[in-house]
């Protein structure tokens, strides 16, 4: 079954299914289901097998039967019958930021629009702006919308593309006729959103493997298949590459094929300058037509006189040279985290207890968990009030007085509001409840970059801010970050011993990886968050975790890699 069809498919029948008009509570439920899926994928194929999938949290049993109908069949029957009901047209405008079922409804009902071409005719012409309930600034904001849209084409994010990629690569690595496969492009370098899907195998039976490529399930046509590459689209607007090799060229095919084209023109003009020729299927000594021997691409990357580079870091950021000069970064893994902050709890928008955030992190090995709710201004999210924060901190208290025994800590936090005047979100005097603050943005995106640069800055001066949260606010494929002076405030934020975050949220990742480097380089830590809202959602870390590598960074520069002891040390050090 392929699962990350199945969640886009539970998700496209909530937006169908308020278009259609719907009751509230079962459109809600197919965003809760998919959530659930996403968090419990290892374990869905079990409850499928034992028809306890109602045991899942956030799985009941109308659900239920939908997923075990697309288990069987491969579809939903009610959702054909909504795709040929509503017009397709109406679910792309519902992905315009601010421009809900309600107003797609509206446009179709009243201007009989269903198309986004259409739509935004009827911004250009005014006819969308005299619309009641619309006006100029909705007409104004739908332009830039379907322009994001537009550059958003045939970009999936990095969540999204694994969770398709990773179950073709291990039915590949299933074939008995391939020698090895593994994911290539942009998606093995783990950029923040990607295009294409490619994988590359090894295999003496190329034509075999291709037409097991091409009749998989989920694939919905075929662009093309030659002798050595094949080229099929899959639900969701997915196009995935196929390429077959010999052993011998497979790493020299692997290289080449994950890029990024900076990365490798620079190894061919190293290769030039060493009387080599370097393409995908080998590295050729001047006038020979044998390659050099390769059984991985450590071995390539040694033939040119080189360490091996991580995938993460072939973005011709330096890498090459700091290669050859033997100074390439000891990137972090997930076995250097000692702890991590930003998770929600009930007390604010967030699933789990302070509880079991302390049996996960007994279960992980980790020291620390910093609880960071929502603050009193963001009342959308439940914001804590004053009295709701100390009623949490006695929570905290008592579980951290249980699981002393087991050397983990849950830490008293806050993601407090960055007021529209940089000031955080509670009183001086109450700040010094918190054992960690992290200072988030959550409104009034639309300041210039002069006021923006100067609210963050702001709050970064104050004492006790620890971790700058999310600071560009850009949701991936949906939202643009706000304008802002990021350098600049990355150079606050060293100047004033302030964290910066690397949200691990996958529709976040942000700091963006680029800036990540720039921030190693002016000396500022780094802090990856999980932002997590559920108990699936500390997961996420992997998605953070990448971006650092991207980044370059080493333990020793994230806030992760400290005993609790030294954290709390690092947050009081400011007040």
């Amino acid at each position: 079954m392929n699962l990350s069809q199945l969640i886009r498919d539970l998700e496209e029948m909530a937006v169908l299914l308020e278009l259609d008009g719907a009751n509230p509570f079962k459109v809600g439920a197919y965003p809760k289901a998919s959530r659930a899926l996403k968090g419990n994928a290892d374990e869905v194929h079990a409850h499928l097998e034992n028809g306890t999938l109602t045991e899942i949290e956030g799985i009941g049993k109308g659900i239920a039967s939908k997923i075990e109908e697309y288990h069987a069949t491969g579809k939903i029957e009610e959702l054909e019958e909504l795709r040929k009901k509503i017009p397709g047209g109406l679910v792309d405008m519902t992905r315009i930021p601010g421009f809900g079922a309600k107003k797609a409804k509206a446009v179709y009902k009243e201007l009989g629009i269903d198309n986004l071409e259409d739509l935004g005719k009827a911004c250009e012409d005014g006819t969308l702006a005299a619309l009641k309930g619309f006006g100029e600034k909705t007409a104004e904001n739908v332009v830039q919308g379907i322009r994001q849209l537009a550059s958003y084409t045939g970009r999936h994010r990095l969540d999204s593309a694994l969770m398709t990629a990773i179950p073709i690569l291990e039915a590949l690595r299933g074939q008995s006729d391939v020698l090895q496969a593994e994911l290539a492009g942009s998606l093995r370098r783990r950029k923040e959103t990607v295009g294409d899907l490619d994988f590359v195998v090894a295999t003496k039976k190329p034509a075999a493997v291709m037409d097991f490529f091409v009749g998989m399930k989920g694939v919905t046509s075929i662009l093309g298949k030659g002798e050595t590459k094949a080229s099929v689209m899959l639900h969701g607007a997915t196009q995935a590459d196929l390429r077959c090799v010999t052993e011998t060229e497979f790493p020299y095919t692997l290289l080449h094929f994950t890029g990024s084209k900076e990365h490798n023109t620079r190894l061919r003009q190293l290769a030039k300058e060493q009387g080599l020729k370097l393409n995908e299927y080998g590295l050729f000594p001047e006038g020979k037509e044998k390659a050099l021997p390769a059984r991985s691409e450590a071995d390539v990357y040694k033939h040119l006189g080189l360490a091996e580079i991580a995938p993460e870091l072939r973005e011709d950021m330096g890498e090459v040279e700091a290669a050859a000069e033997k100074r390439l970064p000891t990137l972090i893994t997930r076995n250097d985290f000692r702890g991590m902050a930003h998770m929600h709890t009930t007390y604010s928008d967030g699933k789990p207890t302070p509880r079991l955030y302390a049996e996960w992190a007994v279960k992980q090995g980790i020291s620390w968990m910093g609880i960071a709710d929502h603050s009193r201004s963001l009342t959308v999210a439940n914001g804590l009030s004053e009295e709701r924060v100390l009623a949490q901190h006695k929570e905290i208290d008592a579980v951290n007085e249980e699981f002393a025994g087991k050397k983990v800590r849950l830490l008293k936090g806050i993601e407090s509001d960055i007021l529209q005047d940089g000031s955080l979100d509670y009183p001086t005097k109450f700040l010094a409840n918190f054992e960690f603050i992290v200072a988030s943005v959550h409104t009034h995106f639309n300041l210039t970059e002069k006021e923006q640069t100067a609210r963050i800055i702001k709050a970064i001066e104050n004492p006790h801010t620890t971790i700058l949260g999310h600071p560009s606010g850009r949701l991936l494929l949906a939202r643009e970050a706000y304008s802002c002076d990021l350098r600049a405030i990355i150079r606050a934020a060293a100047e004033n011993g302030v964290a910066i975050e690397i949200n691990a949220n996958p529709w976040r990742l942000d700091l963006d990886w680029r800036l990540v480097h720039y921030a190693i380089e002016k000396g500022c830590r780094l802090s990856i968050g999980p932002d997590a809202h559920a108990m699936d959602g500390l997961e996420d870390i992997k998605y953070g975790l990448a971006m650092a590598r991207k980044g370059w960074v080493e333990p020793d520069h994230l806030v992760n890699t400290m005993s609790t002891g030294e954290f709390l040390k690092f947050a009081a050090a400011r007040k």
